[in-house]
């Protein structure tokens, strides 16, 4: 294997993750190859995105630790617009692939993968070479959310009751009622629970969120009431198995 892109030049990759042992594996892997040079492995998300404005790397690779959310990739996209954005897990739905590719991301790293698999990957998608995009998976519906509907299903997400989501964002309780009511139905959700798989499918499970100014804030209102789906894909397969009932309780 070898770097032809960039005349020579290691490609110069930021890694964030929040497990110690997986960032001093990488560091290591790293050292040992001459066309990839990793620049920082730092588990501080709050100094991720500064981070990567200041350094520009070629490529952004992101383990998907529990921290990670949709905010903290449509920052960095655009913090490092030239940058390769890569998210490294153990698994991906097909619903969060698709969101994730429309938001920027250039590829997908399975954690099985051996120590030649994994850097010949990311020179692959740093290249944009032997990478097909993921479609929109097959027998599915693509349903737009309003900002007001996708911050009430990043609520649902992180199992907010009512009362909670009304004080989040500033609304009466009652009109939570409605709101949810009406996304059900728009949805083909049974209840909240169902809702809440839904968002999960086609979210990452963190709750910060990046507001340009002052960093990230993972706690309070605010951080709590950022809308970041513009949609949810449902996946009919998934949909007509179901998932275990619970009682629809709108005005839990």
């Amino acid at each position: 294997m070898q770097n032809d892109a960039g005349e020579g030049k290691p490609l110069r990759v930021i890694l964030y993750t929040d497990d110690n042992v997986l960032a001093l594996g990488t560091a290591a892997v790293f050292a040992a190859l001459p066309y990839l040079k990793l620049l920082k492995a730092d588990p501080d998300l709050s100094g991720l995105v500064p981070l990567v404005e200041q350094l520009q790397p070629e490529v952004i690779l992101l383990d998907l630790a529990p921290e990670m959310t949709m905010g903290l990739v449509a920052a960095l996209r655009q913090s490092a617009p030239d940058a390769r954005l890569i998210l490294w897990g153990r698994s991906f739905s097909d619903e969060l692939r698709y969101q994730a590719l429309e938001m920027g991301v250039a590829g997908f790293l399975h954690r099985s993968l051996s120590t030649e698999e994994f850097a010949q990957a990311i020179l692959d998608i740093a290249r944009g070479e032997d990478f097909v995009a993921t479609p929109k998976p097959a027998h599915s519906t693509t349903v737009a959310l309003t900002p007001r509907e996708s911050q009430l299903v990043s609520l649902l997400v992180q199992g907010l009751k009512n009362k909670e989501i009304a004080s989040c964002i500033g609304i009466s309780e009652g009109t939570v009622r409605i709101y949810l009511s009406k996304l059900f139905a728009k949805i083909g959700a049974r209840d909240r629970f169902e809702l809440a798989v839904f968002g999960l499918k086609n979210s990452f499970c963190g709750h910060a969120s990046w507001d340009g100014q002052n960093g990230f804030v993972t706690e309070g209102d605010e951080g709590r009431a950022q809308p970041v789906l513009r949609s949810l894909v449902l996946v009919e397969p998934q949909r007509r198995r179901g998932y275990p009932r619970r009682p629809k309780a709108v005005g839990e």
